[in-house]
């Protein structure tokens, strides 16, 4: 690995991000005023297809005065040879960093890295404070919230910020980000499912018969962010991972309404209660997938008792559909780097993994060692067996379904390389394994879901795809790859290279 995260090159904040962005040429910004119903939608899925910088709305309407609007960020750059650049600048890293090099930096400045208490301002000092919505002043439509795609059950406030509980106790604080939709003026409801780290903590406050206080911080730090949308074990608390990462105590500043701490550089905060006995339809939503879901489900209302912001703020978007957009290079680039961890913590020979986002991050790509049957000395099916029971029984492993192992010379992060192998190298009855005994279906807004697994909320839809060696060749020579890089002498390949040009060839 050559590539290491620079603490102090990561932006401190979203707008020293946006900042950053537009400095490199990834941000555009629009002094149109767009329309929230369906045209900012519009913009930021042209973008994200087309690999165009990030739109950045600043006149939105029906809006109040000085609210704007922004991609998230991290998607893919259209840079001919920095694809992964707004990820890598998220992180401190040189923005040509190939996308396994920025994992492995990643993980271990995440890793080898310690958590500071936060340092907790006072209000004054925290520029979310600036300006504050209570009683009647509270109008989330006067956010720009998009009503993102044509089909939505609603305007998504909610996309990429850090959702925020903790336990009756005060032992667990969670962040996380899942989507919430405008209900009206002072009401939201959004996703809270019992098997997420959000839900487990308001089903302990719906037990104990309470609302349970609830803040949504939209437009923080990268740090932070990138803490939500990663899979964190239970009981830990994001801060202590964004800390860690950062190398440095986050300034926090205690809620208006509650006792709740949030990063003070936030754009907007969203103070309130999540109802005890009241819940509200939610959804529909185009989800990461690439489809429109065909149903609503029900979750608890979110009652808003305040709102602060900063002058001028700008609300994060994430409007998923199609690969690649933001929400894949995020969820993707996070998970897939805990899910290698707690793999390689488990004691499984594992290099590393990508969660591929041309796949619509619904194909978890392993790189395996070439020896891994003599370090281990396990089967194929042992290995297979013990990575699948691993990753399926653990928290990381919730929204993914299918797995393909690779061999070590294959890039996890090449679509061309892994449907290669996928393709040539795993046989579609010995190496490939099902497990049905662990019924368990992903996130459940894959298309491919019968009406009883969504029924039932369960399924049996989870399989490895072995692109190894069978039993048959262990042992044997490997088979001759038939590539430039690998088939030629060097002098041969040292000569076509020195003569390309000027042959009338052009360079990619």
């Amino acid at each position: 690995m050559s590539a290491h995260v620079d603490r102090n090159k990561i932006p401190r904040s979203y707008r020293e991000y946006l900042a950053l962005m537009k400095d490199m040429g990834e941000l555009v910004e629009i002094d149109d005023e767009v329309d929230w119903n369906l045209e900012m939608g519009a913009i930021f899925r042209h973008s994200a297809e087309t690999c165009a910088p990030m739109p950045v709305f600043n006149r939105v309407k029906d809006t109040a005065p000085g609210f704007r609007a922004a991609d998230w960020g991290m998607g893919k750059s259209g840079h001919p040879t920095q694809p992964w650049r707004r990820l890598s600048a998220m992180l401190g890293l040189p923005p040509e960093t190939p996308l396994m090099e920025i994992q492995a930096a990643y993980i271990e400045a995440k890793e080898n890295g310690r958590s500071y208490p936060p340092n907790v301002v006072d209000a004054s000092q925290a520029p979310c404070k600036q300006n504050k919505w209570t009683g009647d002043q509270i109008d989330l439509n006067k956010i720009p919230a998009p009503l993102a795609h044509d089909g939505d059950g609603g305007r998504y406030l909610q996309t990429a910020g850090l959702n925020i509980a903790k336990t009756p106790d005060g032992k667990w604080t969670n962040w996380s980000t899942n989507r919430a939709m405008i209900l009206d003026a002072q009401t939201m409801t959004g996703q809270w499912w019992p098997k997420q780290h959000n839900g487990m903590i308001w089903k302990m406050w719906r037990d104990a018969g309470k609302d349970m206080p609830w803040a949504c911080a939209l437009g923080v730090s990268p740090v932070a962010s990138t803490q939500a949308a990663s899979r964190i074990p239970a009981w830990v608390d994001e801060y202590d991972m964004a800390s860690a990462l950062l190398g440095a105590p986050l300034d926090m500043v205690k809620c208006e309404t509650n006792d709740i701490l949030v990063p003070a550089d936030a754009e907007i905060i969203i103070e309130g209660v999540i109802e005890y006995g009241t819940q509200e339809p939610e959804g529909p939503f185009g989800e990461y997938p690439g489809y429109l879901p065909d149903e609503t489900t029900i979750f608890p209302r979110q009652k808003v008792t305040c709102v602060t912001f900063r002058d001028q703020p700008i609300l994060p978007m994430s409007i998923p559909g199609v690969p690649i957009d933001n929400c894949h290079v995020t969820m993707g680039f996070f998970i897939s780097s805990d899910s290698v961890v707690t793999l390689q913590k488990a004691g499984l020979p594992v290099i590393d993994g990508m969660y591929l986002f041309e796949a619509a991050i619904l194909w978890f790509v392993i790189r395996v060692p070439k020896d891994w049957h003599n370090r281990t000395g396990w089967t194929l099916d042992e290995f297979m067996n013990r990575l699948g029971n691993t990753f399926w029984t653990d928290h990381v492993g919730d929204t993914v379904t299918k797995i393909l192992v690779v061999d070590e010379d294959i890039d996890p992060s090449d679509v061309k390389q892994v449907v290669w192998a996928f393709a040539s190298r795993n046989h579609p009855t010995f190496t490939t394994y099902l497990f049905p005994e662990l019924r368990a279906f992903g996130d459940g807004i894959e298309s491919y879901h019968t009406t009883r697994e969504l029924s039932e909320d369960k399924g049996t839809s989870l399989v490895i795809y072995a692109c190894l060696e069978n039993a048959d060749r262990v042992g044997r020579p490997e088979k001759r790859v038939m590539s430039f890089t690998e088939n030629y002498p060097e002098p041969v390949k040292q000569k076509v290279l020195d003569n390309w040009e000027r042959w009338g060839f052009t360079t990619p």
